[in-house]
């Protein structure tokens, strides 16, 4: 009586089972490979550099423009007068102002450490007053997490 007011066919009625279930289901299993695939470590840290990287200054989106490179594209040799700093080829007098390609719509403050346990080289995003405290070869506490499955870390920060 009711699937005849409701109009629910057999067929209906499994789409809808399966409409509400898959959902639950799908987030179930990305909180499962969240929480499985990272280990949280902790452990002593010395400081090896700062770095302060200014917010990216505003710039008009180009319509045209285009993230990948063509297939007459060459690799170039670096000229005398850049650098390279975390794979990012620049010019020396735009490392840390808002030209940076590392630079993001806000500040950074960047505290490069050294692993005492493995000898990992983290880099820290701290805020402002802990960055400034901070200075070489002083001694912290670092946690982290780790990928399983390739090693990347992620969500660094000091204790």
């Amino acid at each position: 009586m009711l699937r005849s007011k409701l109009r629910l066919t057999r067929s209906n009625q499994v789409t809808e089972m399966l409409r509400t279930s898959v959902r639950a289901c799908a987030i179930a299993i990305f909180v499962m490979i969240g929480v499985a695939s990272c280990d949280r470590k902790s452990g002593e840290a010395v400081v090896i550099g700062k770095e302060h990287i200014d917010a990216a200054l505003p710039t008009a989106g180009t319509p045209n423009a285009k993230s990948e490179p063509g297939p007459d594209a060459q690799i170039r040799a670096m000229a005398d007068d850049e650098i390279t700093v975390d794979g990012y080829v620049m010019k020396p007098r735009v490392r840390g102002t808002g030209r940076d390609p590392r630079a993001l719509s806000h500040e950074q403050w960047i505290v490069k450490v050294r692993m005492l346990g493995n000898g990992r080289t983290i880099q820290v995003p701290a805020d402002q007053s802990k960055w400034e405290k901070l200075r070489e070869n002083d001694r912290v506490k670092v946690s982290y997490r780790r990928g399983k499955y390739n090693g990347t870390v992620w969500a660094a920060e000091i204790e």
